[in-house]
């Protein structure tokens, strides 16, 4: 039987001081659980800040990209 190639597919190990997680799935779900998994609500303000920020220069970056047929 043949495998498939997994697409949009992730796989994270989080060390955490009490325990280890194994998170896999797709990339956004796996991206909100390792959020989630941040200590702190101060520094998870400091990630969805840089997060916010990326994710604006994306959008920049293919609003000025010519538009695909």
């Amino acid at each position: 039987m043949a495998r498939t190639k997994r697409t949009n597919y992730a796989k994270v190990k989080i060390w955490m001081e009490s325990m280890t997680a194994d998170i896999e799935g797709s990339i956004a779900g796996v991206a909100i659980e390792t959020f989630q998994a941040i200590p702190t609500a101060a520094l998870q303000q400091k990630v969805l800040a840089k997060l916010t920020e990326a994710h604006a220069k994306r959008v920049e970056r293919e609003a000025a990209a010519p538009a695909e047929a």
